[in-house]
């Protein structure tokens, strides 16, 4: 009987479980720095857009899409660490997904937050360029970052991450919060907010779990099973151009987004 109680207590606990997935989409003309890291709008937007929209709701998950600015630091990029800053937001839910604009869902992804039933741990996919390396071979490639250059390689080594997708909760938000809350005095604009929680991951200690590659995976619309993988992300700057192979598998997998590509070089 104590079985059937503590099974019946489980499921009960998971069914009220507040899941949201987020994406950021501002206009980069409302910052002082619009033309930041190089990063600035793309009709592949759209496809993300509808793509975890569809998602959510095949699922039954929150979405939200944030089209204005809170922190107005920099960059819209930057916009993303109010879901640390802002701790309404974990009045709300219990896990939050944090999605860039250039990362798609496929139709047959099964439901992430599925296989994330721990609400304590800082969930993304590894960052390969670091991890799986020697400390000394991590401290080289990291030397990218000038955050991270008083930190050792063994330690680089087994916190990297690809930070275009990761879910949060009130746990690991409210440890890694002293160390956010720096974000505004970063001035040295070598450092992109991806840098940043990169060291805030390594400075605060947090317990990270990594994810499959296949929630995080980077090309093009080169040739790639696309069934083997959950998440495309598309890489780099070719999707700003209309030459890539990316809008060919876009326009496969989303026939019912009509995005215009024509203005693009």
């Amino acid at each position: 009987m104590q079985l059937i109680i503590l099974f019946f207590y489980g499921v009960k606990y998971k069914d009220r479980m507040r899941n949201l997935i987020i994406q950021y989409y501002i206009d980069t003309r409302l910052y002082t720095q619009p033309n930041f890291n190089n990063l600035y709008a793309s009709p592949a937007e759209q496809y993300s857009s509808y793509s975890f929209q569809t998602y959510c709701k095949k699922y039954s998950i929150d979405y939200t899409k944030i089209t204005k600015p809170k922190l107005g630091f920099k960059h819209p990029t930057w916009e993303r660490f109010d879901l640390w800053l802002d701790r309404s937001w974990w009045d709300r839910y219990d896990q939050i997904m944090y999605v860039d604009s250039d990362i798609f869902a496929l139709s047959h992804s099964p439901n992430i937050f599925d296989l994330c039933h721990d609400i304590q741990s800082f969930k993304a996919a590894k960052y390969n360029k670091w991890r799986n390396k020697n400390p000394q071979d991590a401290k080289r490639t990291a030397e990218v970052n000038p955050l991270l250059k008083n930190f050792p390689g063994d330690i680089i080594a087994k916190k990297g991450i690809q930070p275009g997708m990761f879910i949060l909760n009130k746990k690991c938000t409210e440890q890694m919060l002293p160390y956010i809350k720096e974000y505004v005095n970063i001035t040295d604009n070598k450092i992109d907010d991806g840098m940043f929680l990169n060291y805030c991951l390594v400075k605060s200690g947090v317990l990270q779990e990594d994810l499959s590659d296949k929630w995080n995976h980077k090309n093009n619309g080169e040739k790639l099973d696309y069934s083997a993988i959950y998440f495309l992300h598309a890489a780099g700057g070719k999707k700003h151009k209309k030459a890539s192979k990316l809008w060919q598998v876009l326009a496969k997998n989303y026939p019912d987004v009509q995005v215009d590509i024509s203005h693009l070089p």
